[in-house]
């Protein structure tokens, strides 16, 4: 199977069915839920020198403040996230390196077992990932998974300050 299949394979039936299962909502490349306060956002990242026979990719999770709304006309980019973190802030210093994984994210080659892949990355999703993300139910829990991540746990305090004044101003017209 090429890598850009497996690829395909490993969206289709490990991350679509998982996602829908925990309420995420899709927009091609991008997965996102919803509350009053921010939305939790997943995507996945194929790096440009990627080909059909060798794909590095990366998980992207984050949040968006302020959240991801039915009325938005566009859909959201990686860059407005108030938080942007790989797969690895996610997932134990063990697993962070194995077959499929390197610095970056991800890497899968055409001729690679699909079974141990899909595995591996239902493993991550189900047991780390997903469970993880969707702990996250307040901004307050926000604060507390990020808190020790360096430089994402003050922009995401500057987004929330940046949103209550937001708020406030909008209260205040």
């Amino acid at each position: 199977m090429k890598a850009i299949e497996l690829l395909q394979k490993m969206e289709n039936e490990v991350l679509k069915p998982l996602m829908f299962k925990a309420n995420f909502k899709n927009d091609g490349e991008i997965w996102w839920k919803s509350s009053e306060e921010f939305s939790l956002v997943l995507t996945v990242q194929k790096y440009w020198w990627s080909t059909e026979d060798k794909i590095d990719f990366r998980i992207n999770l984050g949040l968006m403040i302020p959240p991801i709304t039915k009325s938005d006309k566009k859909r959201p980019e990686i860059t407005e996230l108030a938080v942007c973190v790989s797969q690895d802030c996610y997932l134990p210093e063990e697993l962070q390196f194995h077959k499929f994984k390197n610095s970056i994210g991800y890497c899968i080659k055409t001729g690679d077992n699909t079974e141990e892949f899909l595995n591996l990355i239902k493993r991550d999703f189900e047991t780390f990932i997903i469970p993880q993300l969707i702990e996250q139910k307040t901004l307050e829990d926000c604060v507390d998974f990020y808190k020790d991540v360096p430089f994402w746990n003050q922009r995401l305090d500057r987004f929330i300050q940046e949103h209550k004044f937001k708020l406030m101003n909008y209260l205040a017209s």
